[in-house]
């Protein structure tokens, strides 16, 4: 038996300790991201400010787009949660699930700056399609996405809303949306008025637009207070 006595040698990490620099990676890659951009971030110095080897970090994430992939799915899981409606709205109207949805949406991009950043602001698309990451078809943005088409479909079949296109509809809607947070983040100058009472206003005069004569002159008649800020 051979008595040969082995050099003592970095002794592993646990679980729990590698979960703990890969945490400090991410919290790092993601100020470095907002505060100087995604394509000013590299990998060597996110390992900089972590404090180790550049080659280190490759042992945790395979390159900073899969560090942003990260973020995408958290964000768009935090984002569902935020905008996935309580069963009290899921009893009304298909219309009052596409205002509370809207709404939700409008105010959780708003609420999260730092979110709008890395989920909206920022992309990292290819030639190579193959190698993007669809932040729209993350699981939350997803579910979020089904139910906004599944209620279209149900005011249209109700005779809700002109256009027969659920996707074209959906659409619609979705710039409408993306166009109320995004002017407040790429107008700051502009002084909005009062912004609940703005962001609601918005939102409802887009739907009325979709809306045929008929079904509007309901709605006029049975005004809604969204009130979907809390």
């Amino acid at each position: 038996m051979s008595n040969i006595k082995r050099k003592p040698g970095r002794p592993s990490l646990s679980d729990a300790q590698k979960q703990e620099i890969r945490n400090d990676i991410i919290d790092i890659a993601r100020e470095l991201f907002v505060n100087e951009g995604y394509e000013s971030t590299s990998m060597r110095k996110i390992a900089a400010q972590a404090g180790f080897a550049p080659t280190k970090i490759y042992y945790y994430f395979e390159n900073k787009k899969s560090i942003l992939r990260h973020f995408w799915q958290d964000i768009s899981e935090e984002m569902w949660a935020f905008c996935k409606p309580p069963e009290h709205i899921m009893s009304q109207s298909p219309l009052d699930v596409i205002r509370y949805l809207m709404s939700r949406n409008v105010r959780y991009w708003l609420e999260n700056p730092k979110s709008f950043q890395l989920g909206i602001a920022t992309q990292d698309y290819k030639a190579d399609t193959s190698e993007n990451f669809d932040f729209y078809s993350a699981l939350g943005t997803r579910s979020y996405i089904e139910l906004m088409h599944k209620s279209v479909q149900a005011c249209i079949d109700e005779g809700i809303f002109r256009e027969s296109n659920v996707m074209i509809t959906s659409q619609i809607i979705g710039m409408a949306v993306y166009g109320i947070y995004g002017a407040y983040y790429n107008l700051p100058t502009v002084p909005w008025e009062k912004s609940d009472e703005l962001i609601d206003e918005a939102i409802e005069n887009t739907l009325r637009g979709l809306m045929l004569p008929d079904a509007v002159s309901v709605e006029l008649e049975q005004p809604q207070e969204l009130a979907f800020a809390g």
